[in-house]
């Protein structure tokens, strides 16, 4: 009896734990109301497995005009993550190769050469995350590897071309093995790609991109 009584009070503390550092708490609205940020500039890097709060780099911001047209390259990106939440390895990469030819077939107007690099250059990365994906549909946490790198290079282009649409900017502190990462999602409420079933709201809004 004793034995049992320590086991489930251990697995009960470990459980405590390992949800507290998901940042979840008992009431989700609060939790996603309380970490809206914002913060200048924004930043991107094209290296995979990589901390989504540092070792970026800044890229130019839209200045208010629409630069291009993003709409299907958000729409195979919020399916990809749709799929990946579902843990659905087959349906993400469906979805990452429709995002590989909105990505080739994407263009920008009326840029500064600078900022037509940046672009060309995330569309460069981001294809590359994407075709990653997409080769990959029998091997799921390979497919969030990549969209760690590839919700980056999502957020650098928003940040350049502009957007019409109101998304969020979400936050997962467990994702990444522990580093972080982030994704772009179009509603407030919490679903997340890199834990899928096993814990679908953990995470944040890191804050509002509109």
């Amino acid at each position: 009896m004793n034995i049992k009584r320590i086991s489930v009070f251990s697995l009960a503390v470990s459980g405590s734990l390992f949800l507290a550092s998901c940042g979840n708490s008992s009431n989700t609205e609060n939790h996603n109301d309380m970490s809206h940020e914002h913060h200048e500039g924004m930043e991107h890097d094209h290296g995979s497995h990589q901390d989504s709060e540092s070792n970026e780099r800044s890229v130019s911001s839209n200045s208010g005009e629409l630069k291009g047209d993003l709409t299907s390259i958000m729409s195979s990106y919020f399916s990809l993550n749709e799929s990946l939440v579902k843990d659905n390895a087959s349906s993400a990469a469906k979805s990452s190769e429709n995002l590989v030819e909105a990505l080739k077939v994407f263009k920008a107007e009326g840029l500064t050469e600078e900022a037509q690099n940046e672009v060309s250059e995330i569309q460069e990365s981001a294809i590359e995350n994407a075709e990653h994906i997409a080769a990959n549909s029998d091997n799921i946490e390979h497919q969030r590897e990549h969209l760690v790198s590839l919700s980056i290079d999502i957020k650098d282009l928003i940040a350049i071309i502009g957007t019409t649409q109101k998304l969020y900017e979400d936050y997962c502190p467990m994702a990444n093995n522990n580093e972080g990462a982030i994704w772009i999602s179009q509603t407030k409420e919490i679903n997340n790609p890199y834990m899928g079933s096993n814990m679908p709201t953990c995470g944040k809004v890191k804050r509002v991109i509109e």
